[in-house]
């Protein structure tokens, strides 16, 4: 309920049907190429009309993301965007966002950037490249540096941990997934990524998401 007041509230209604051709007509670019609609005697046309998406070139957006991650020297742990998209063409769209990562001893907030080449149809199949920059920092073992870690008097006892930062850590990554148009001005969006971190294979990281997004034009 909390979702669709939220779409409402955004000039966004749910649709009637999921199943009719002219998906788009609250678009006016749309509305106006379809107005008379394709003949029921032509089922290519048909299913034209109710898959294409080209009115999107220039549409500009806010999204939010979530997913689950996993990196090999922390475990499971999530991440989290919110930022702006826009399509540079109809099945071309570049994305800007403030992303954070956390997981069991290991988190990192930072700027996420990316291009996602995909076919100009309501239901969108994509593949992406992007790239992260950002601050990491880390819970590390810290019983045999030889240093108080926890400043209670007492130098590398059992299980004392330290805390480890790095200001400059980023990461490059493909993508793949895919998009949905819920509306003409919603969008749902399901991903994969795999990030290649500059700290090290053991902190790359597989992630597995998905968004919601609302454009305007």
């Amino acid at each position: 309920m909390a979702g669709s007041a939220w779409l409402m509230s955004s000039g966004c209604r749910l649709p009637t049907g999921l199943t009719h051709s002219r998906w788009a007509m609250e678009h006016p670019e749309y509305a106006k190429k379809y107005a008379e609609g394709v003949p029921k005697s032509d089922p290519i046309g048909k299913v034209k009309q109710a898959s294409d998406a080209r009115f999107l070139n220039g549409a500009s957006g806010t999204y939010v993301s979530a997913g689950a991650a996993y990196r090999s020297n922390s475990g499971g742990g999530f991440v989290a965007d919110v930022g702006s998209e826009n399509y540079l063409t109809s099945y071309l769209t570049q994305r800007l966002s403030l992303s954070g990562a956390a997981g069991w001893d290991q988190a990192s907030i930072g700027l996420d950037t990316g291009l996602r080449l995909q076919t100009p149809t309501r239901l969108a199949p994509f593949v992406g490249v992007g790239g992260y920059l950002g601050m990491n920092w880390e819970t590390v073992d810290a019983d045999d540096d030889g240093v108080d870690n926890d400043e209670d008097g007492s130098t590398d006892e059992l299980g004392e941990e330290d805390t480890e930062y790095d200001l400059t850590m980023a990461s490059i990554y493909p993508e793949v997934g895919a998009h949905f148009w819920w509306t003409p001005h919603a969008r749902l969006t399901g991903f994969g990524r795999y990030w290649v971190t500059t700290d090290g294979r053991e902190s790359d990281a597989w992630i597995v998401g998905g968004g919601l997004a609302i454009f305007r034009k």
